[in-house]
Parts: C-alpha cells; sequence; structure tokens
C-alpha cells in the first residue's frame, strides 16, 4: 500500500481547534475562519447520538482530524482489534483528513489506565509499536500520525533517543508524524534537555501536523515540573518554540487544544487567532534546512540486573502498571535519576481523575442531589473497586448504581435511598442518547394491521427503549430546580429516543407491563394479558396506539415473517 503522510484536503497553513460540541451551535452559526478541527475519536465511538448528527453536520463544512486515545500502541500487549475496529468506524463517518495515535499506552492485563503513559525507548519497543502501527494502517487503508508524549519519567534503559525512535518508526511503516510543541517543551523542562536542540533533530519532513496546548506548573523535590493538562491558553514559551518549528519545517496543520477548563468559542477561536499570524505573516517565505542529526541527549545506561531485566519484556509494563493500581505501593526501579514519586504520582492522579470525571458526566443527577464532594468520594471507591477495563470512558459505568445500593448499605447513609435508582436512569438516559439512530415504526403500518393479525404480532422494541422500574418518584427526583416534592410514589420510567431528544414519561402499571412482556418476546395478545394482569382495566389498544405514537417499536413483526 503507498502511503502519503499529508492529507492534501488540509492547508499547510491552515489553523483548527479542537472540537468541542458545547462550541457546535457557535461554530455552525457563525462559519469561523478554521481551517480544520479535530476531534477525539473515543468520543464517537458510539452508534448514534446528538454529538454524532453534530459531526455530521460540521464535517459538511470543515475538514475533520480525528485524534485517538486509546489504541495503546506502546504496550507490549497485542493490539485490540475490537478497538480498532471501533476506530475505523468512527474513521469511516468522519472522513477525515488525517488521522492521529499517541506513542503511549493506557491498557494491561484487562485494565484501562485513562491516560498516555510512557514507554522505554528501545530496539523492543521499536519493533512492537511498528508492527502495530501497520495493521492499524492497513485496517484503516491510510497512513496515521504518531504523536510525540509529554512526559514526566523517562527510562533508565533507554537506548534510543525519542527523535530518533520516531523516525525509524517512519522509515520502517510510512507513517508520519504529530509534533505536539506543547509536549516537546515540557518534556524538556521535565528532563532537563534543551528543547530546541531537540527540535533540531527531529525529521520535520514527516510532521504532517502541529499540536499547541497549555501546560501546568507542579512541584517536586528538585524544583518545578510541568504537566500536559491542556487547561489554558498556550505559553509564549511554546509559542517560541512553534515559531521555530515553522522557520525550520515551514508552514503545517496546527491544531490549538484546550480540553480542560474549556473556554467559550470566541476565546478558542482567538487562540487560533495566533497560530494563524504565525504562519501567515511572521515566518519566514522559504524554510531553513532541515537537520536530521540526532542531537537529543543521551540516555542514562541501566543500573542494576534488575532494570535490565525489566526493560526486555513485559515485566516493565506489569510493574508499572502493578504500581498505578495501589496508590501505596513502591515507585518501580525503572525510571532514570529524578524524584520519582513526585512524578508518579502524576499519572496515578489523571488515571484517577480521568475516571471519576467519566462517571460524574454519565450520572449528573446522581451527583447533583448528593454534591460534588460526596460523590468524587463514592466515584473514586467505585474506581478502585471496578477499574475501566477500555479506553472508552464513555462505557464506563454500567455497575455503578449496584455498587451505589451497596455503597450505601455499607455507610449506613439512609438520607438518599433512592440514589441507586436515580443512577440506572442516568445510565438508562445516556444509552438511549448514544443508541443508533432508528425511524420508529408510524402509526400508519399498526393501521393497516386487522385485529387477527395484530394480536399474534411481535414488536422490535426501538432501541433506545428502556424500562427503570422504582419505588421512588424518579421524575421528580430529576427536576433540576430542586423543588420540593409533594408525592413520593414511585413509577416505572419510559426511556426512548425516537428522534433528536430523548423522552422520559411515568407509565401505568398496565403499560410497564406490557411493554416489558413485548420485550421478553411475548405476542401483542400476550403481552396485553400481562398488563391486564398488572392493572385491571387495562385499555390495551390505547396503549399499543399511545406507546406507537411515542415510537416505542421500531418494526411490527407479523407471524407469516
Amino acid at each position: 500500500m503507498t502511503l502519503c503522510v499529508q492529507s492534501c484536503d488540509i492547508a499547510p497553513d491552515a489553523v483548527g481547534a479542537g472540537f468541542k460540541p458545547a462550541h457546535g451551535a457557535d461554530i455552525l452559526a457563525a462559519r469561523p475562519d478554521v481551517g480544520f478541527f479535530e476531534i477525539h475519536a473515543e468520543n464517537y465511538m458510539n452508534a448514534g447520538g446528538p454529538n454524532r448528527r453534530l459531526l455530521a453536520a460540521i464535517r459538511e463544512i470543515f475538514p475533520i482530524s480525528v485524534h485517538g486515545v486509546g489504541l495503546s500502541l506502546g504496550s507490549t500487549e497485542k493490539l485490540d482489534l475490537g478497538h480498532l475496529a471501533r476506530l475505523k468506524d468512527v474513521v469511516d463517518f468522519a472522513a477525515p483528513a488525517l488521522v492521529s495515535e499517541h506513542l503511549a499506552w493506557s491498557h494491561f492485563a484487562d485494565q484501562a489506565f485513562p491516560d498516555l503513559l510512557p514507554l522505554p525507548y528501545d530496539d523492543a519497543a521499536l519493533a512492537r509499536v511498528a508492527a502495530k502501527i501497520e495493521i492499524v494502517q492497513d485496517v484503516l487503508r491510510r497512513p496515521i500520525l504518531i504523536e510525540n508524549p509529554a512526559t514526566y519519567l523517562r527510562f533508565a534503559g533507554d537506548t534510543l533517543a525519542e527523535p530518533r525512535f520516531l523516525a525509524e518508526l517512519c522509515a520502517r511503516t510510512g507513517c508520519g508524524l504529530l509534533l505536539d510543541v506543547n509536549n516537546v517543551f515540557v518534556s524538556a523542562v521535565n528532563h532537563g534537555f534543551n528543547a530546541r536542540a531537540y527540535l533540531d533533530s527531529f525529521p520535520y519532513r514527516r510532521v504532517g501536523e502541529i499540536h499547541l496546548a497549555g501546560h501546568a506548573r507542579a512541584e517536586d523535590k528538585n524544583g518545578a515540573f510541568l504537566i500536559d493538562d491542556h487547561g489554558g491558553p498556550v505559553s509564549e514559551d511554546v509559542w517560541a518554540l512553534y515559531r521555530h518549528v515553522i522557520a525550520g519545517a515551514g508552514p503545517r496543520p496546527t491544531l490549538v487544544e484546550w480540553d480542560n477548563n474549556v473556554p467559550d468559542w470566541e476565546e478558542l477561536w482567538t487562540e487560533t487567532a495566533k497560530a494563524r499570524k504565525i504562519l501567515r505573516f511572521d515566518r519566514a517565505d522559504a524554510p531553513l534546512p532541515c537537520r536530521q542529526a540526532d542531537r537529543s541527549p543521551s540516555r542514562a545506561a541501566p543500573s542494576g540486573d534488575e532494570r535490565a531485566a525489566a526493560q526486555s519484556d513485559a515485566r516493565w509494563q506489569r510493574a508499572f502498571a502493578a504500581a498505578l493500581q495501589d496508590p501505596a505501593a513502591t515507585v518501580p526501579p525503572l525510571f532514570a535519576h529524578c524524584d520519582a514519586p513526585a512524578r508518579f504520582a502524576v499519572y496515578r492522579n489523571n488515571s484517577a481523575v480521568a475516571a471519576i470525571e467519566a462517571l460524574k458526566a454519565q450520572f449528573p443527577t446522581v451527583s447533583r442531589l448528593v454534591g460534588d464532594e460526596a460523590f468524587r468520594g463514592a466515584a473514586r471507591a467505585f474506581a478502585q473497586e471496578t477499574p475501566p477495563v477500555s479506553p472508552i470512558l464513555a462505557d464506563y459505568g454500567r455497575e455503578f448504581p449496584d455498587f451505589l445500593a451497596r455503597f450505601l448499605e455499607n455507610q449506613d447513609v439512609t438520607e438518599v435511598p433512592y440514589l441507586p435508582d436515580v443512577a440506572r436512569l442516568d445510565w438508562a438516559v445516556l444509552q438511549a442518547l448514544r443508541a443508533p439512530q432508528t425511524e420508529p415504526c408510524p402509526l400508519a403500518r399498526l393501521a393497516a394491521l386487522d385485529l387477527a393479525a395484530i394480536v399474534v404480532a411481535r414488536v422490535k422494541l426501538h432501541p433506545s427503549l428502556a424500562l427503570v422500574a422504582s419505588d421512588w418518584p424518579l421524575l421528580a427526583l430529576r427536576d433540576p430546580e430542586g423543588r420540593k416534592i409533594a408525592d413520593w410514589r414511585g413509577a416505572t420510567i419510559l426511556v426512548l429516543r425516537p428522534d433528536a431528544e430523548s423522552r422520559l414519561m411515568a407509565l401505568a402499571p398496565g403499560a410497564a407491563a406490557f411493554l416489558s412482556a413485548c420485550g421478553g418476546g411475548a405476542t401483542l395478545g400476550e403481552a396485553a394479558e400481562a398488563g391486564d394482569s398488572a392493572e385491571p382495566g387495562f385499555d390495551f389498544g390505547q396503549t399499543l396506539v399511545a406507546l406507537t405514537e411515542a415510537g416505542a417499536f421500531a418494526a411490527f413483526i407479523l407471524e407469516s415473517n
């Protein structure tokens, strides 16, 4: 397969922004001077929902870049082909000009660590990563770009400088590179090397995209170090390095990342304007020659047989993962000289915070009812008991309602006994939003059937449909105004998204029993009997019409079918 590093769909002097659904309406209304938008692939690995509809609208106007965070290319384990298939689905849907991933790992031994974790730079790692990149490119049928990481620790057993490692990946696989200038600066400060010397050894001709982002400062016993947090504007130091890159490499599609403490669209757009000015006005007319010599700082040699052995196979990753899982564990003796406990704590914190933030997004009503501090305490306990197994954090939390029930019982909390059911409803609403877009069966289809056909027919429920039964007034508890609840009787809640918006309806006992029986494969006649048993006087015809009008059914399946 012939691989081309840079797509012609994004101009070399294009400046893009990370796409946030909260900005979607402003972007579609203003159609700003933005060269492209980049999405995180894992945020779109669901069958449907409002985010995919919004992306479909954005891609009609702007070029798209897809940025993955979950392939775990740096792991010693085999590539997750299931995750790769979901990435391919996103790429096929978004039709991007560029696709990129990270030189990092995030999964080991059936556990996901929601972070971009470092790997040794040696020949064994080079061979493993290259083999995985080739598989990815064969499946996607296109080249990908590999991003240089921001790191807080480096391995004592490294034998290849990072630019050399990346250049070798390109030579072996035909992939390109995503040069993250902020990551270079963060790593340079953290490891004490010269960022410009690193960049002068970088294989610029392989660069298909550039990233710019903000960072935060932290302290260890040796002084300040930097954290790649994407939580603010680009620093002046990074802007200066970006000018150095453009002078040496010429213009490349450039993206401004701002993933935490996300500002309004106007502020993010203003930040992209700074990069446009550098690309279009500040840069020299012709790039300087691109120097390819490897001038990165030399790596320390391994100290002791234990470290050398740990680099040779999966033992280094097993030790790293075990220490991440146990906050009290000693940092494994894998790393070059530094304040390893303080630096390793960043990786521990990143993984824990990502899991907690995902749960908070998935269970907003629970979080509102108990408050941020109490929710984070319960979420942290859940994450320790049931850590993520997939890098797709949108899938994380299915067991959280049952955990809450046990948690409340163990904590002897009686003030909020309804929380597990509230969590089940939050989860059902979330799954409805992500369900495949499916046209519901129209009422005309039901009207065309005679009674004899109806009673023996079965139905296919709409894929977004869910029933949440509770002894508590879940709809009232979801009231964001927090008005006083006068009626505490429970009900079964129907969750449904037949079109763009989710619908939540309290069902009478007969209707709930009827729908439950339909979902179990009963004929409509049998389901009507279940409704009669649950609620004397159950009106089969009225209920069937009302549910059809609401969009509860994807199809009526006749006996002859």
